[in-house]
């Protein structure tokens, strides 16, 4: 009897055990982050693997993100993700070669990077270092691999997104807790500028990666570089004008040709002008031998 009592002990021991963690965090991972503060629920969090997939490619280059299984932030918010926020957030180790957050966010300003290593770390690194690890060892049941389901005011409220951001304060979630000078998050659907931040103490460490766009069915696309500018032309006399939308920090150049084919010469013939979130134009005053324009970022 007593044999039979303590091997009941020990099974109900193990169902109150958390469940094998799958979380398998390393820095510079990307973490794909979900929350409603309209309809508050579970954060749900995902480790997308290195940023390095997302590093060095070519502007324009587009790639589907599948390694991320979208039922499980269905599962708490619905198959329409309508009105969810998401961001991605990663960071390098503190002792790397060269320090780097890289951090989501809609046209940040990229003058609000300037921090000096203290203040990268605290801003930073020790934020979105402890979002990766703090879910190895807090209890929580894994959901899937790399992914989990946190209820930011439960049990393990402390492995949470927006616990860990906000210090437990829940204030300026979407702006990390106030460390961010920008919105980190965008409504879904919609598309996310990613950007490099450094702590280069005074400089501009920014650098636009590329572009994160999520559908309201769970599709997530990155596009590397600046997203091309959509420009429109007007033509008045011997002025032709070339007006652009621009992103912030990204260099626009107009360019001309008097024609099309193998055998076109493009010229610079307006610009550069260095985006900062608004609409510009661009021109050209000597139109006599330009037929055809276009416009390069980067």
């Amino acid at each position: 009897m007593k044999k039979l009592l303590r091997l009941a002990s020990a099974a109900l021991a193990l169902l109150a055990a958390p469940l094998a963690q799958a979380w398998t965090y390393n820095n510079g991972d990307v973490l794909l982050i979900f929350r409603n503060a309209s309809n508050p629920n579970n954060d749900v969090e995902y480790d997308i693997g290195s940023v390095n997939q997302f590093l060095g490619q070519t502007n324009g280059y587009t790639v589907a993100v599948t390694n991320w299984n979208p039922a499980i932030v269905q599962g708490v918010y619905g198959a329409d993700l309508t009105g969810v926020s998401v961001a991605l957030l990663a960071v390098s180790s503190s002792s790397a070669a060269t320090p780097t957050a890289w951090v989501s966010g809609v046209e940040p300003n990229t003058t609000a990077y300037a921090d000096s290593v203290s203040a990268w770390n605290y801003n930073y690194y020790s934020k979105l270092s402890n979002l990766g690890e703090k879910p190895e060892n807090s209890g929580v049941a894994a959901a899937a691999t790399n992914a989990y389901s946190i209820n930011p005011y439960g049990v393990n409220k402390a492995a949470s997104y927006e616990y860990i951001v906000s210090g437990g304060t829940y204030n300026g979630v979407s702006e990390l807790g106030g460390s961010a000078p920008f919105v980190v998050e965008q409504v879904i659907p919609g598309a996310l500028d990613f950007w490099a931040v450094q702590p280069l103490g005074g400089a501009t460490p920014d650098h636009l990666v590329g572009t994160f766009n999520l559908t309201a069915g769970g599709g997530l696309t990155f596009t590397a570089g600046p997203v091309p500018a959509s420009p429109g032309i007007a033509r008045a006399g011997s002025l032709t004008s070339v007006n652009v939308g621009t992103q912030i920090g990204v260099s626009y150049q107009l360019l001309g040709a008097g024609q099309l084919g193998g055998g076109a010469t493009w010229t610079p013939v307006g610009g550069p002008l260095t985006g900062d979130g608004n609409s510009h134009a661009l021109n050209d005053t000597n139109t006599a031998n330009v037929q055809f324009y276009r416009v390069t970022a980067q």
